[in-house]
C-alpha cells in the first residue's frame, strides 16, 4: 500500500472513530415536551427528576383555533411564562427544588395538568 492511502485510511478510521463517540455521547436536549392544545395540557401528569427541563409548546391554533396567546403558571406562583403567542412556539423552564406543581394556562383556567418533580437519587 502506498504512504498516502495508508495515511487517507487513518483519517478515515479517526473520522469513523469521532462520529461512533460523538453518536454514544448524551445529548445535552431539554426533557419532556408538554402540548398545550385546546383540550388542554398533554400529558396532564409528569414525575421528573430535578434540574428536568420542560418545554411547553403552543398547539392551540394547529387545532383549527384562531392563533391565541397562552401564558403556563404555576398556581403557587413559582413561575409565569411570557405569552407564548404562535402556533409550534414554546417556552422552556427548568424544574430545580422537588415537589409538586399545579400548572395553569391563564386564558383556560380548566386547562390544568400537575408536575411531580423529585431528588435524583445518588449514584
Amino acid at each position: 500500500m502506498g504512504v498516502k492511502r495508508m495515511k487517507r485510511m487513518k483519517w478515515m478510521a479517526i473520522a469513523i472513530a469521532s462520529m461512533v463517540v460523538a453518536a454514544a455521547a448524551p445529548v445535552a436536549a431539554h426533557g419532556p415536551t408538554v402540548e398545550i392544545s385546546a383540550a388542554g395540557f398533554k400529558p396532564q401528569l409528569l414525575n421528573l427528576f430535578e434540574g428536568t427541563t420542560v418545554h411547553f409548546t403552543n398547539a392551540i391554533a394547529g387545532a383549527g383555533n384562531a392563533a391565541q396567546g397562552v401564558v403556563v403558571t404555576d398556581v403557587a406562583g413559582s413561575f409565569e411564562s411570557p405569552p407564548i403567542t404562535a402556533d409550534g412556539d414554546g417556552w422552556h423552564y427548568t424544574f430545580e427544588k422537588s415537589g409538586a406543581y399545579e400548572i395553569r394556562v391563564q386564558q383556560r383556567p380548566e386547562a390544568k395538568m400537575r408536575i411531580v418533580v423529585v431528588k435524583k437519587p445518588a449514584p
